[in-house]
């Protein structure tokens, strides 16, 4: 089922609104590597948003709110490429919003962004698809709940990170549903969070491949690593399944104007 995207503010009842001042600059691919800091923001408050190196790809998922690189599709090489630095702002009189307001307001204005600079048009489509679910395992869930973040505070997200020798999985007030979200981009499907489990967990787990010297490469190892520790260390496993699955599909991109 085809899906065609229509931009509109449910914030502000009005059509999209757009940023007023935008700057658009290619990266040189030589030029030096950027060093940012763990969480480092594009969105800034006042419906700003600033990035020195950033990607068509990136802001597509940005804009679109996409859960994982591989649900975007039909883009040219360059998309992943090809870096730019970007800083975008509104009118002078863009609202006072919330963080997530604010963040909502300058998806909205980064699609028409989009369209305006780099003629983008897409549309959506729901296919059948090999998923994961999230389940959990018959020993029984091993985390004991703990007290959720106190607003303005939220939900940290879940820190991840694994090879073919091992891996390690972390965090802090998190949720199952930030487990979820954290290792679907890895396993290349989407990871359905079916525990019914809705609280908040300490945790910092790490496991290792019973080979001593395990082959580089292939990341299919990693993560059979992953899905073997989780029953064991979280009570948790992934067991496959085939449900919808959302892609955005790119049907005409161009390089932008810059300025």
């Amino acid at each position: 089922m085809a899906v065609t995207i229509c931009v509109t503010s449910a914030l502000w009842g009005q059509p999209t609104p757009q940023f007023e001042v935008v700057s658009i600059r290619a990266v040189a691919p030589n030029a030096p590597l950027i060093m940012r800091e763990v969480g480092y923001p594009s969105v800034h408050p006042g419906g700003q948003y600033i990035d020195p190196r950033t990607t068509l790809s990136s802001l597509i998922v940005f804009a679109y709110h996409i859960p994982a690189y591989f649900q975007l599709t039909g883009l040219p090489d360059s998309a992943t490429r090809q870096s730019y630095s970007i800083s975008a702002k509104p009118a002078h009189d863009f609202p006072a919003l919330s963080p997530d307001e604010n963040t909502e307001q300058v998806r909205l204005m980064m699609r028409a962004l989009l369209a305006d600079r780099f003629h983008l048009k897409l549309h959506t489509e729901i296919r059948q698809e090999p998923v994961y679910q999230l389940e959990v395992a018959k020993s029984g869930f091993k985390l004991k709940e703990v007290a959720p973040p106190v607003p303005p505070a939220k939900e940290t997200p879940v820190g991840f990170a694994y090879s073919n020798s091992g891996g390690r999985l972390i965090g802090k007030k998190s949720t199952i549903s930030g487990i979820a979200r954290a290792i679907e981009p890895h396993l290349k499907r989407p990871v359905i969070d079916q525990t019914g489990l809705t609280g908040n967990y300490d945790f910092d787990i790490q496991w290792s491949s019973p080979e001593p010297n395990p082959e580089p490469g292939a990341g299919a190892d990693g993560v059979s690593l992953l899905i073997s520790a989780l029953p064991e260390r979280l009570g948790l496993r992934l067991t496959k399944a085939t449900g919808p699955v959302q892609y955005w599909i790119v049907d005409h991109v161009e390089a932008p104007s810059q300025n």
